[in-house]
């Protein structure tokens, strides 16, 4: 049985290699590497201390750490409740939960809604369900900021990142009452928050000149799309026998996480020391502008993501009165369109970024910041498939789901662009001295596109359909020919700046 046992190891091992290997050779990581592995590692203020980090000394499992599969697991339970439960919560308030005999028992509710009427002033309960949606996703790229200040000044990462898994887990539990939704939702905010330092716990296994770190953030990030792709389908399902079982799915996935990240905190490493640091110097002149430009880019930036981000919001709603619902002669839940979209995404990151190293093997590669305005106006032609089939098939479910994959496409091939590389162009083009927070600002455009989605989402209903979608596409446009124009007047700036140690 030992032999056995070795055998399987030795063979699970090689295939993993290879797999990852794989993807290495087809996905240009070389390009991220800097970006997203600074943008995971440095959210938290005292990252740049991570090499003095105490790693536990184990036995490594296909070649990495045990503590990274112990993340891996934790990371991809979260990520399953958090899009399990969005992908369900737009449809949950407009159907169920905002409608007369249930709104009048949410404790709280009054008070969300005197909110809501401030900065949205949604007309009707698809309205309001578009705006609490709309929110809640923009607060989500929001309340990590906090959650690193808490961990690097009061608890430590550790033990931040333990609080916020229980509150996830109870947040999750409390959506399963209707009485309890504000509260809920609250919850799970603070405890997302506070687990948003799982990414750089990854980080925190290896020292800063280890090879298998950008390895290490590849499997990671896999472990996350996975449960993507898997949460929604399920979770949607579940939606249609009874809203709560499919919140109490998400529930059980994020306790599970829990447990993991409990039993296996002993291959995790502990945080080390905070020690001073160094007076950060003096921007010079270029800095000032550059810094002054990432800044200003962070609006225009939102403005291309939202054909994105309104998948999870106005999208849902759109799609449950238009798309024929079925698949092979079975229903087909509307939520399962973002299942659907997590798989197109995965196939269309790696696809994009393997174009742009086979394109750099004859041609000069483009700066990022043109790739980032071609990625916008891909981005801007998505909102136009679906404005079209609004305009082609107005009755109700005449629309087919082949529209919706071609949406979804082009919509992802565009985002990951934007994205990935965006990330990248921040991560290299930011000064030194401050590149951790203007990294970290990066992910503040998703927080700025939710705030608008969440009033673009109050339109359904009051606004035809094609309108809606033009109203998507020409905003992602008009950023398009604004990074354009950035690309042409001000490359320089966003060339890579030299890196002051």
């Amino acid at each position: 049985m030992a032999a056995d046992r070795k055998l399987l190891m030795a063979f699970c091992h090689k295939f993993l290699s290879l797999f990852t290997h794989g993807l290495i050779g087809l996905y240009p990581w070389s390009l991220l590497s800097s970006g997203c592995e600074t943008a995971l590692t440095e959210v938290i203020p005292n990252d740049p201390v991570v090499d003095a980090v105490k790693v536990p000394s184990s036995r490594d499992l296909f070649g990495h750490p045990r503590g990274l599969w112990v993340l891996v697991l934790t990371e991809g339970c979260v990520a399953f409740s958090l899009y399990g439960m969005q992908a369900i919560l737009v449809l949950y308030l407009a159907d169920y939960l905002l409608q007369p005999g249930h709104v009048d028992h949410v404790l709280g509710m009054s008070a969300l809604k005197s909110f809501l009427s401030a900065i949205y002033a949604p007309v009707g309960t698809q309205a309001t369900a578009g705006a609490i949606t709309g929110l809640f996703l923009a607060l989500i790229y929001a309340t990590p900021l906090l959650g690193g200040i808490v961990a690097d000044r009061f608890l430590g990462r550790t033990r931040t990142i333990f609080l916020g898994a229980i509150l996830m887990t109870v947040g999750h539990v409390l959506m399963s009452f209707d009485w309890s939704f504000v509260i809920a939702i609250t919850t799970l905010l603070l405890g997302l928050g506070a687990a948003g330092g799982l990414r750089a716990q990854v980080g925190a296994l290896y020292t800063l000149d280890d090879p298998r770190r950008s390895e290490a953030y590849q499997i990671y990030s896999l472990g996350v799309q996975a449960a993507v792709i898997a949460a929604p389908a399920l979770c949607a399902y579940l939606a249609i026998k009874a809203w709560h079982w499919g919140f109490l799915a998400a529930s059980l996935g994020m306790l599970l996480g829990l447990f993991v990240y409990m039993l296996g905190k002993h291959w995790l490493p502990e945080d080390g020391n905070s020690k001073a640091i160094a007076p950060r110097p003096s921007l010079t002149a270029t800095e000032k502008k550059t810094t002054a430009l990432l800044l200003a880019l962070l609006p225009v930036l939102a403005l291309s993501a939202l054909p994105n981000s309104e998948i999870f919001d106005g999208y849902l709603l759109w799609g449950r009165e238009h798309y024929q619902l079925t698949l092979l002669g079975h229903p087909f839940p509307v939520s399962s369109l973002v299942s659907l979209d997590g798989l197109v995404s995965t196939i269309c990151t790696i696809s994009v970024l393997g174009f742009w190293k086979l394109y750099n093997r004859r041609r000069p590669d483009p700066a990022e910041i043109t790739k980032v305005a071609i990625g916008a106006f891909v981005a801007s032609c998505a909102p136009l498939i679906l404005a079209l089939a609004s305009w082609l098939y107005p009755a109700p479910h005449q629309v087919s789901l082949l529209w919706g994959i071609a949406f979804h496409t082009i919509n992802d091939i565009g985002f990951s662009m934007s994205y990935a590389i965006g990330m990248a162009l921040y991560s290299r083009a930011a000064p030194a001295s401050l590149n951790t927070i203007l990294v970290a600002c990066f992910t503040l455009h998703l927080f700025l596109a939710n705030l608008m989605i969440g009033k673009l989402s109050t339109l359904i209903g009051h606004v035809g359909d094609v309108p809606f979608w033009l109203i998507h596409s020409g905003a992602c446009l008009l950023a398009a020919f604004i990074l354009m124009g950035c690309a042409f007047f001000w490359r320089d700036l966003l060339a890579p700046q030299k890196k002051v140690i």
